[in-house]
Order: structure tokens, then sequence, then C-alpha cells
């Protein structure tokens, strides 16, 4: 019966549909060949009046062409100023704003005449207008629609050429507005949506009757009928405006005389418009006929509904019960109190005891699934009936309940018992909430808190929270201990935390405390404490103020760090500190002191040594030149080899003073071109020997961040040896170069191909006076490689060499790329 009733109501929907859709669609199809029907008579209205249009066109386009043939006769006779009062009587015998002026162009291209005096003398010669008359036939050409400058408004030109004696002697033009045009079009009555334009025969707009100006200067698509066929004189088409964008129904018509296209376009809104109405009284009597067709369906298959939901009334209301319990993800049991038995579960209660299925729950008791004995320490069994009879006397009670699996799993849960009764029998239904993760979590949060509450004593570190709104403060424990105070007897109170806080300090740490709530910084201060015996602590305190939604200070949250220890540590630190810097002052002092007696020593050592140098060199250089005769010829040897001691000897005097001077130079660090330094070098060298041909290669824009004087000594060594060493190379190549800049420091190097050296004596390339080459082969002191080490490593780099025996070698130095702290210490003290 429920089966036949809904099939009926389904019948019935069926046809109520189907008979409101054949009405709704006829209703469209009427409308829709309406509307075609109008549209296709619109199309041929707008033929005809391009047609009737073309003709207005053509005979104001002849009116301009009379005119014209009628100057060009009065032009040829040749009174120009006759000519000028014609050309105005012309003018004013035509449809006024037609014209705007006349114009003469002569054979060469130039306007010999215009009737506004203006642009005389103007080259016109490159114009389409012109080019087209040059042919010698005598007709009417229509240019394109231009701009003009001397009349601020958009115009085409309308022109016949000059012959004389069947000659091409030039042009006359007639400026056509394009604005009185657009008005002529206008004149036409049509709706505010419908278009008439004049087209010139390439596509461009002449005049249009809507939004003249914004079509000027435009061009129709190629592909609009009478431009792609121009041999077609009429036709219709439809297309959505160019200018505007919006549909139309176009006719267009060709005039044989000018080839100008007189289109007129129909809107579908303007045509459509008058139908609106009928359409709207069409669709609202179908739409009521289809509201009435539906409400009679749908009340007839509301009451076959309604009959087949009272019949199926009884058996629903019993199958739902069984329904949200076995689909309930909540774990449901039943239980007889009487028995104590399982009567009845949901599969949610069947995963959750870890049982098989149904039948294995209903042969367990709640004894069976639960933990011998509950975390109370008493039986579960006898906790079970102590439970069954209070919810017998109460109806429901919740408790904790700890289960076990057929696994041996433990399992905790929350159970909500209720009581009811089926046809007069009681039964208890119990629901279940697995809260094991829940008291784990519970469990490690205690675990927790009280490991932070030892981490809180170990650092002396505690923390406090206070309600500003209530007035409320919150210590932990270890604030408490910091304080030491008992937390069963003392309540914490900021007043009482003042009165804790040294006299000296409390101005200090209630202003902290204020500017930190009115600029809502951070609170950081150490302070004292005192105690009732007089002893202090110093403590570290931080705080942070929390705002509510309206600016009100709600709640300030902090930490009171015990730091006497550290800060008895720091006193005894800032003690030895101070011993040192004494222990520094003194040492400096001393290091004042050498550093003089050095300079004193140096200056004797420069005083003492080079006077008996300069006799000894001074004597042997006069028995050469005076009594040289006297000497055999190793005695003159021995005096030779007397001079050149002495002169190495006071070399190597001005060197060792050179380079203890350099060591104690006051280091001006700033910009350093060391490319256009190792120029000039270069060049010096150079000019010293101008025998030798030395390729140089030094790379641009190489730029260091030293003291100027100190790299050129360093250059002048560096490139001095690599002059030297080359010496006996027959094509020597001496370069500059940078080889790497990257994590803050620069390095390049000099390389040449001269003698090279054994890397084997490498450690020794910047020892004092270790020479790796004998003095009969190089001349030199030793010194000139030591010094560029010790100038470098004052710029906080480093220099190294490579090399090989007769391939040369290669001369590394890195230096910072920001400046370093001065170096004040000397050559001496090192």
């Amino acid at each position: 019966m429920k089966n036949r009733l809904h099939s009926f109501a389904v019948l019935v929907a069926l046809f109520t549909g189907l008979s409101a859709s054949v009405l709704w669609w006829q209703s469209v199809r009427s409308q829709t060949l309406l509307r075609q029907q109008v549209l296709l008579q619109a199309e041929q209205r707008s033929l005809h009046l391009a047609d009737a249009m073309a003709g207005q066109v053509d005979g104001l386009l002849s009116t301009v062409d009379l005119a014209l043939q009628d100057l060009r006769r009065q032009w040829l006779r040749g009174n120009v100023d006759r000519f000028t009062d014609q050309t105005r009587d012309v003018i004013s015998t035509l449809p006024g704003g037609l014209v705007s002026h006349v114009s003469v162009v002569n054979a060469a291209g130039y306007v010999v005449y215009n009737s506004l005096g203006l642009e005389a003398g103007t080259y016109v010669g490159d114009r389409e207008h012109f080019r087209a008359q040059r042919s010698g036939a005598d007709q009417l050409h229509i240019g394109v629609p231009v701009a003009s400058r001397l009349t601020d408004r958009w115009l085409f030109i309308v022109s016949r050429p000059l012959l004389r004696d069947g000659r091409f002697d030039g042009t006359l033009h007639m400026l056509v507005s394009s604005d009185f045009m657009a008005s002529k079009l206008a004149a036409l009555q049509l709706s505010p949506q419908d278009v008439v334009a004049l087209v010139h025969q390439d596509g461009h707009f002449l005049a249009r009757s809507r939004d003249n100006p914004g079509a000027m200067g435009k061009r129709l698509p190629a592909e609009r009928p009478f431009l792609v066929n121009k041999t077609l004189g009429s036709g219709i088409f439809k297309v959505h405006g160019l200018v505007d964008g919006a549909p139309r129904a176009y006719g267009w018509q060709r005039s044989p005389v000018s080839n100008l296209v007189v289109v007129i376009g129909l809107a579908d809104e303007a045509v459509l418009g008058p139908l609106a109405p009928a359409f709207q009284r069409s669709q609202s009597v179908a739409a009521t006929l289809s509201v009435l067709l539906l409400a009679c369906g749908g009340l007839i298959i509301g009451l076959q509904l309604r009959l087949a939901r009272n019949q199926a009334a009884v058996a629903a209301s019993e199958t739902l019960r069984m329904r949200l319990f076995d689909s309930s993800h909540m774990p449901s049991v039943v239980i007889d109190p009487v028995t104590r038995r399982f009567i009845d579960c949901n599969p949610a209660a069947v995963a959750i005891y870890g049982f098989q299925d149904r039948a294995d729950v209903l042969r367990a008791t709640p004894e069976s699934v639960s933990a011998p004995v509950q975390p109370n320490g008493r039986p579960s069994t006898e906790l079970v009936q102590a439970h069954l009879a209070q919810v017998m006397a109460s109806k429901s009670i919740v408790l904790e309940w700890r289960h076990q699996r057929p696994s041996g799993e433990l399992w905790d849960a929350e159970v909500h018992l209720m009581r009811f009764d089926v046809e007069g029998q009681p039964l208890v239904q119990f629901t279940l909430q697995d809260i094991t993760e829940s008291k784990r979590t519970q469990a490690a949060l205690q675990d927790s808190e009280a490991r932070l509450k030892e981490a809180q004593r170990l650092a002396r570190l505690g923390s406090w929270e206070g309600d500003l709104l209530n007035d409320r403060l919150i210590w932990s424990d270890e604030v408490f201990r910091i304080f030491e105070l008992d937390p069963a007897t003392y309540v914490p109170t900021y007043k009482g935390f003042m009165q804790a806080v040294h006299p000296q300090d409390r101005t200090q740490v209630h202003a902290a405390y204020m500017a930190s709530m009115q600029t809502r910084t951070p609170y950081d201060v150490v302070h004292r404490l005192v105690f009732p015996d007089g002893r202090c602590k110093y403590v570290h305190e931080l705080c942070v103020i929390q705002f509510g939604a309206d600016d009100r200070p709600m709640r300030s949250v902090g930490t009171v760090q015990d730091i006497t220890e550290i800060r008895t540590a720091q006193t005894a630190l800032q003690r030895l500190n101070d011993e040192l810097e004494q222990r520094v002052a003194d040492r400096t002092r001393e290091l004042a002191t050498l550093n003089r007696e050095l300079e004193a020593f140096a200056y004797s050592v420069s005083h003492d040594l080079r006077t008996p140098l300069r006799s000894i060199h001074g004597f042997a250089s006069l028995l050469a030149e005076e009594d040289a005769n006297a000497f055999t010829a190793d005695g003159r040897s021995y005096l030779l080899r007397i001079q050149d001691a002495a002169k190495r000897m006071g070399q190597l005097i001005s060197d060792l003073l050179s380079m203890a001077h350099l060591s104690r130079a006051h280091l001006r660090q700033e910009p350093v071109s060391l490319s256009d330094m190792a120029k000039a070098i270069a060049s010096e060298l150079d000019r010293s020997d101008p025998q030798r041909l030395v390729q140089w290669h030094i790379q641009e824009g190489l730029q260091v961040q030293a003291d100027p004087g100190l790299m050129r000594v360093v250059l002048q060594n560096l490139l001095g040896n690599a002059w030297k060493y080359t010496g006996l190379v027959p094509e020597a190549h001496i370069s500059l170069a940078q080889t790497r800049a990257e994590r803050g420091v620069l390095e390049f190097c000099v390389r040449d191909n001269g003698a090279g050296f054994d890397m084997a004596y490498a450690p020794q390339l910047f020892q004092p006076f270790k020479r790796l080459h004998a003095h009969h082969e190089f001349e030199g002191s030793g010194v000139g490689l030591a010094t560029v080490h010790r100038v470098v490593q004052r710029h906080g780099g480093n220099v190294r060499g490579e090399g090989a025996v007769g391939h040369g070698a290669t001369f590394y130095v890195t230096l910072p790329v920001q400046a370093v702290e001065p170096d004040t210490t000397t050559w001496g003290s090192r």
C-alpha cells in the first residue's frame, strides 16, 4: 500500500512538471519567433532608410561639386582678388556650416590660396587627396576626415583638379564639416540607440549621427560586406557597433557618384523595446499558469505523502531508536541490573571492549571487562554492585572506571549510567568515553609541572602572575623560597613585595614598573631584597604587562631570579678587571719606555756605525784613486772588496732602520688604488734602466683600504724584486692582479717569470737578512720581504710566496676589506 501511494505521487509529480515545462516552452518559443520576425523587418527597414539617406547625401555632395566647378572656372580666369569675393558668395549659398573654407593647391603641391587667409605656402603634395588628382582626369575626389589645425574641427576634403589646356595645374579643395554631415544624418527620426553613418570607400568614418567625435579617425573592419566587395550597391548585415559595441541590424547603400556608403544601424534594443511589455505579460501569464499547475500537483502529492507517512509512523518510531543506537559512535551497553548481565550493545562498544563481535560482549559481565582493582584500591566486584544500586536510586550517575581488555590491556573510561524502563522492567544503559590518553596527558602535565618547579629551584628562578583588575598576585614556589616566606601563611601583594625591596631601591623599582605600564615595554630591573636579619639578596626581575581591548592593564606576568652569587662573582670579576687594567697600564708605560730606548738605540746605531763605515769607504776610495799603482792586482782587488763590503754594510743599516721606522709608523687607512700606484712604480723602474724591455700586466680597478705610504712600500718591494729577478730573462713579464674577493678579504698577487726560488726554503722568505740568492747574482740586503710581511701584518692580512727555480715566483697578499684597528706595537717588541 505504501509503495503504491509513493508511485502515484511520483506520477503526479512527473505529469505536473511535464505540463509546466511544455507551457513554459511554448511561451518562450512564441517570443523567440516574434523576436526573429521583428528583427527581419528591422533589417529591411534599415535598407530602405539607407537608400533614402544616400539620396540626400548625394544631393548635398552634388551641390558641393557644382560649387567646386563654378569656383574652378573663376580661378582659371586668373583674378585672385575677385576669386575671394566669389568664394565667399558661393559658400554663403551653401547650407550654413556645410563648408568650412576653400583652398587652392598649385601643381607643385603648395597651398597658394586659403579663404581663411592662412596656411599659404604649406606643402600638401604628399597627401593622398592631392596624389589622387594628379592623374589628370577631371574627377570628384573625397578624402578621409582630418582634424583641422585652422578650425579645430574634423573636416574631409572634396576636391577637383585644375586643368589648363588638359594639363594638371593643381587642385581646388572644399573642406566639408564632418559635424554638419553628422547633424544631417541625425535628422533622421530614429531611436537614441540607432545610428546613421557616412563611410568612406576605404572604411573610415566621414560622419556619424551618434558620438561623431569618438568615431573620427576610426576605420571599420575590412570584413564589412561593402568593403569586401566594392562592386555591390547595397546590402544588409548584423554586427556589434565598432564605437559603442551595441548589437544592431545594418542596412547600407553605396552612392554611385561618390562611392561613399550610407550605413544605418537599428539597435536590437530599440527594435525589440516596444515588444518588451508584451513579452513580460506573456511570461507573467505562463508563470502564473505554471505556478497554479505546480501548486495543484504539489497539493495532491502532499496529501499522498502525508497518508504514506501516517502509515509508516509506527514502524519508523521503533526502527529509529535501534538505528541511532547501532550507528552511534559513542559506545553504548544495556545491562540487566538484576542479573548483572549485558543484554545489548552497539558496534562501537564491541570495538572499545576489544572483542570480535557482539556475541562476545553479551556473554561478558561488568566484572569480566573491568580491572580487578580500581585506582582507589577497591575491588571492581564490590564497586559494580554499589554503582548499580546508586543508579537505580538516582536514575543517572557519572563516574570514572578502569577496564581491562581480553589482551590484558588496561584503559580508563568516563561512564554515564542512566536507568530506564521497558514494559515495567528496569534496565540500565551506560555510555563510555575512552579517557586513557587524557589521563596520561594529565599525568604528564603534572610531572612537567613538578620538573618545572625543580628547574626553577635549581636555577633560582621563580615566576609570578598578577591580576591587575582584581588586585591578586600569584607566586610560584621558588618565589616564596627566594623571599624566604611560607606559602601556607603568606598572601602575596604588591605592597608586601615593595616592603621586601631594599629601601634605597624602592623608588627605582616602582618607577620602572610604572614606566613599563605607561610605555607598554617589558620591565627589566635588578634590585636588592632586605631581610629582617639585615642580609641582602640581589634579584633580577622581568615583567610584561598585558592590556585589554579598552587599553586597560589587565594582567602582568614575570620572573624573579636570585642572582646574589652571580652578583658576587661579577663584583670579584670587576675587581680583577680593575687590577688587570692597572697592570696593562703599567705594562704600557714600560713598553713606551722600551720604545723610546729602542729609538735612542737605533739613532745611536745609525750615527755610531755609519761614521766609521764612511771613513773606511772614504779612505779605501782615496787609496784606489791616488795610490792604485802602488798596489798589486791582488791589492787593488782587496780595496774593491773593502769598498763593496762597506757599501753593503751601509745599505744594511739603512734597511734595518727603515724597517724599524715602518713598524712604528702610525696607520692612516683610506681607500688606495693599487692599480695607479703600481703603474707609477713600474714607470719609475722603466726609467731606471731604459735598455730593459719588460711586459707589465697591471689589472685595472684594484683598490684596498690601507695606509697609502705603507702600501707603496709593499708594492715597491714586491715589484722591485720582480724587476730584479727577471734581469736575466730575455722577455720579462711582471703582473699585478686580483685572485679572489670573498668573506671580507681581498687577495692580489705579483707574478714574474724570473729566477724563482726553491720552495724548500719558502719558510725563510720573510725572515730578515735571509737571502736565497748569492750577492754576486742579485743585489739586496734580505730586508725587503721582511718589511712587506710586517706591513701586511699590521693591516690585519698575510703574505705568502710560491715559486720554482727558473720558472718565476708569485707573492700573494691578503688584506681585509674593512679597515682594522691600528697596531700600536713595534717590530722590536715582537
